[in-house]
């Protein structure tokens, strides 16, 4: 099986930005290297030939830093976006670097996430599914809710508007981390996609099978100073010598 990895890049990270006001987001050092080097090492270990990183503040900064941080035997590939894009209209405009590829691993560059993605791989292999995304009963409190797995293990989501979650949803939040097959992409007008997860709504819409799973492991969203500081006490302390695996 054929693995691409993408990694989430080109936000302008205002939320950490008092912190490191000359640093593009996943480049600001966390526990000693860069905070995209955890999002590459844990696509690495789940067994990815081809990261894909889509680049757009300080982008020259990036790809003069990334390529010492790929493993051997992963190749880089840079997706440039002259204006911002979505994270689902960033991946789509990136689709001809990951077609006739089995599985996109995605994940966020700000998070950390010492886990091994290996088993929710294989259920996403299982299962068949579109997408399969990682949810935690632990994060921020104003995710929470936002997301829901159903009984039976269905993605739920509410509707654009808004809504009430339905009896048996177990609320999470998402982690930032999906296994996707290349076609949930195919046909999406990239400047049209705000969010993967409308993408995710309307493929739902469609009858498609999006799947969801919770995992246990520790895991922090960099992006906020909060969640930064959080990330490097817990790295202080010992974290992440090893990855975990979910539920």
């Amino acid at each position: 099986m054929r693995l691409c990895g993408f990694i989430l890049a080109a936000g302008l990270g205002t939320r950490i930005r008092s912190l490191f006001p000359d640093i593009p987001k996943p480049l600001v050092p966390v526990g000693g290297r860069p905070a995209i080097a955890w999002s590459i090492d844990l696509l690495a270990r789940a067994g990815v030939s081809r990261i894909i990183v889509n680049v757009h503040h300080r982008r020259e900064m990036m790809r003069q830093a990334l390529p010492a941080l790929m493993p051997p035997g992963v190749e880089l590939f840079f997706s440039e976006e002259e204006q911002l894009l979505g994270t689902g209209g960033g991946i789509a405009h990136a689709r001809n670097l990951f077609d006739g590829f089995d599985r996109l691993l995605i994940a966020n560059a700000d998070i950390l996430a010492p886990l091994s993605l290996q088993a929710f791989l294989r259920r996403a292999v299982r299962e068949d599914s579109l997408a399969h995304l990682l949810l935690s009963r632990n994060g921020p409190e104003s995710e929470r809710g936002r997301i829901g797995r159903r009984p039976g293990g269905a993605l739920w989501l509410p509707p654009p508007g808004g809504g009430e979650r339905p009896p048996g949803v177990s609320p999470g939040v998402f982690v930032g981390l999906h296994i996707v097959r290349p076609e949930v992409f195919r046909g999406v007008d990239f400047l049209a996609a705000p969010s993967v997860i409308d993408i995710y709504r309307r493929r739902l819409a469609e009858g498609g099978r999006i799947r969801a799973s919770f995992t246990r492991s520790f895991w922090v969203d960099l992006g906020t100073e909060d969640g930064y500081r959080r990330a490097a006490q817990y790295l202080e302390d010992g974290g992440g010598r090893g990855p975990g695996e979910g539920e």
